[in-house]
């Protein structure tokens, strides 16, 4: 598909056709979806959260094995997992004594997609 470049035209019919379709570009920016997703990229902009999205796309986890994984403190571990969580992608159960993190089922798709991207 060949892109159109024009700037700012001063043809009335012309500008108008423009307008229009600036229009409907600026609508992507500022509708839900839009702020939802630009709210998970800033979440997924740690590299530690971004990698403990990548290991849960693989299968549950807990605490100890992102800490073998990542041979950071369990502490920095934990306070990205409670990011995550808070900002919706993540959710924990328990198993035994275990916290065990999974993804959240509504956020799932999307951060399978981004999973592609990385692993393509």
């Amino acid at each position: 598909m060949e892109k159109r470049v024009r700037c700012c035209p001063s043809d009335c019919a012309v500008r108008s056709d423009w307008e229009q379709e600036l229009g409907r570009e600026k609508e992507l920016f500022e509708g839900e979806n839009f702020r939802k997703t630009s709210e998970v990229l800033k979440l997924l902009n740690h590299p530690i959260r971004l990698k403990i999205i990548l290991m849960l796309l693989n299968r549950d986890h807990c605490v100890c094995e992102f800490w073998y994984v990542f041979a950071e403190p369990q502490n920095l571990i934990s306070y990205n997992l409670g990011v995550l969580k808070r900002g919706g992608l993540v959710e924990s159960y328990y198993r035994s004594k275990h916290k065990i993190y999974k993804l959240s089922e509504s956020a799932a798709p999307f951060l399978r997609q981004i999973g592609n991207v990385v692993n393509s």
